[in-house]
């Protein structure tokens, strides 16, 4: 599905998505949902750990799963499931494509840009969508109130099982 959104709230959040002192971002959101009425909330999903996973491991679900803390751990690094292992994935047949209207509470909606894999997100309840924004919190937001970073175009797939995505990353040494 192809769609922008509203470019300048878009722009808007690349901005705010810059942000690393909470309570300005805070701040910053509720400006922006006074001058263009998002539905962008902040979540309490992972907000103790929040630098030890990236939006592509929120989206496939693998963010809890035990291997994968044990997997960032060890490498030190939150960004062990990246674009290019979705990419991977992705041509490997791991993940199944559906249609929009196919799409249920836990599916994964993938933005693109052209071809190249930007950003993951959980379908959420009502038309909504979960997603990891960089260094900052997870957040439930409609399809297009994400940073215009994030590509113009999104993508559906039926939510991978965990356990056998994982098995597709390489151990840490």
């Amino acid at each position: 599905m192809t769609m922008s959104g509203n470019a300048a709230l878009r722009d808007e959040l690349d901005e705010a998505s810059q942000i690393r002192l909470p309570q300005i971002y805070v701040e910053t959101l509720e400006r922006l949902r006074c001058e263009f009425g998002h539905s962008i909330l902040i979540l309490p999903d992972g907000s103790d750990r929040i630098t030890r996973f990236n939006c592509f491991a929120y989206g496939l679900g693998l963010w809890e799963h035990d291997d994968y803390i044990r997997r960032v751990n060890a490498a030190n690094n939150s960004a062990i499931v990246n674009s290019q292992f979705v990419r991977a994935i992705l041509d490997g047949g791991m993940l199944e494509e559906i249609n929009a209207a196919e799409a249920t509470s836990g599916d994964v909606l993938l933005y693109f840009h052209k071809e190249a894999v930007i950003h993951a997100a959980v379908v959420g309840e009502n038309q909504t969508c979960r997603s990891k924004w960089g260094g900052n919190e997870v957040h439930q937001h409609g399809l297009w109130e994400v940073p215009a970073q994030y590509g113009d175009r999104v993508r559906y797939y039926r939510a991978p099982d965990a356990s056998t995505i994982l098995t597709r990353l390489p151990d840490s040494k």
